[in-house]
């Protein structure tokens, strides 16, 4: 007699069937969590002062903790998932916006910010100084393609102009400063709690 080798024998079907239904727990955790990634990011976006052309906002905290909580791949599907649909007109960009905008380039930053944060975490947890040198670096990874698509967007001159710079760095540098200590805050405490 003999065996089809297609069949799966006896002894494994168990294993197999653990291993499917660790497959489908491990993709509804990565899509639990990337989707809380979009909701805090979309939460973070309301919390905005107005400032034309760029407003004010805490997205760029939440930026730097969701790539810290959920690692390079899901912060960078996170936050992907989140300027697209604020840019396919879900209004959950900052202040309830919508659509191509003057900010829209830092949208793109974000998205780089959040993996290179994820990125460092899963190489050694992010805490004290360590903490302060990354996220420092993902709170400015923004800046480049924020204020290329602000001059372009609005023709107020090149990127590196004092217009541009004036409308779109400098006024947030002394919020990014607070942002960067309490990040650093979160993930210094955290990590202690951990061990």
């Amino acid at each position: 007699m003999t065996q089809n080798s297609s069949t799966v024998p006896a002894s494994s079907a168990p294993a197999a069937s653990a291993g499917a239904r660790t497959t489908k727990a491990g993709i509804a955790r990565n899509a639990l969590a990337i989707g809380a990634g979009v909701v805090v990011l979309a939460i973070a976006a309301q919390l905005a002062i107005p400032f034309k052309p760029v407003p004010v906002t805490m997205q760029t905290l939440a930026v730097v903790l969701v790539g810290w909580a959920l690692g390079g791949g899901r912060s960078l599907a996170a936050v992907s998932i989140y300027g697209a649909m604020g840019v396919a007109g879900l209004p959950i960009l900052s202040a309830g916006t919508a659509g191509i905008s003057p900010s829209t380039g830092y949208l793109l930053g974000f998205i780089v910010s959040a993996a290179f944060v994820g990125w460092m975490q899963s190489r050694q947890p992010l805490a004290g100084l360590r903490a302060l040198a990354v996220f420092a670096v993902a709170l400015a990874i923004p800046y480049i393609p924020g204020l290329i698509w602000l001059s372009a967007f609005t023709g107020m001159g090149a990127p590196w102009s004092a217009q541009v710079l004036a409308a779109g760095m400098t006024p947030f540098i002394p919020g990014d400063i607070l942002k960067l200590v309490a990040a650093a805050a979160v993930a210094t405490g955290a990590t202690a709690l951990r061990r």
